[in-house]
C-alpha cells in the first residue's frame, strides 16, 4: 500500500518537471468578424513586437483567412513607419478562396520592434468572418514577443 502512493507520487512529480520543460507552440492569431453590414468594413489592430528572451524584432509576417462562404473577400494590410526607401512599409494581401483551410499570401513588413499597424477590410456588404495570423520574428526568423490589440471593430 506504502509503496502504490509511493509510486504514484513519484509520477506525478515526474509529469510536473515533464510539463515544466516543454515549450508551447507560438500561434498568433487574431480572429475577428464583420457584424454590422457595413460595405467595405474595416477592422484596426495593432500588433506590438517587442523583444520576449528569444531577440529583438527585425519584421512581422502576416496571411489572413476568410472563413465565411459569401461573395465577399477578405484582406489585409500591414504597415509601420515612413522610412520606406530600403525596406517596403506596406503590404497588402487577400484571400480570393472563401471558407477553405487556406490562408491569403504571407507578407512580410521589416520595420523593427514597436508598433505596426494591421488592418483588416471585407469588400462588399453583409457579414464575414475571418482568422490573421502574424508572427514578429528575429533577422534569423526566430519567433519574438509578439502581441495584438483591437483598436476597431465594425
Amino acid at each position: 500500500m506504502n509503496i502504490s502512493i509511493l509510486k504514484h507520487g513519484l509520477q506525478a512529480i515526474a509529469g510536473v518537471v515533464i510539463l515544466s520543460h516543454m515549450t508551447m507552440a507560438q500561434a498568433d492569431n487574431q480572429a475577428g468578424s464583420f457584424t454590422t453590414g457595413v460595405a467595405a468594413g474595416v477592422d484596426f489592430y495593432q500588433i506590438s513586437c517587442f523583444d520576449d528572451g528569444n531577440g529583438a524584432p527585425s519584421y512581422v509576417e502576416a496571411q489572413v483567412k476568410d472563413t465565411t462562404a459569401n461573395s465577399s473577400k477578405v484582406n489585409i494590410l500591414l504597415y509601420k513607419g515612413t522610412s520606406c526607401a530600403t525596406n517596403k512599409c506596406a503590404q497588402f494581401s487577400l484571400d480570393t478562396t472563401d471558407s477553405d483551410t487556406g490562408y491569403s499570401p504571407m507578407v512580410r513588413v521589416t520595420q523593427g520592434s514597436g508598433t505596426y499597424n494591421l488592418f483588416v477590410q471585407h469588400t462588399a456588404t453583409g457579414t464575414d468572418g475571418y482568422d490573421v495570423i502574424a508572427h514578429c520574428k528575429t533577422t534569423g526568423g526566430v519567433h519574438t514577443g509578439t502581441s495584438f490589440t483591437s483598436r476597431q471593430q465594425q
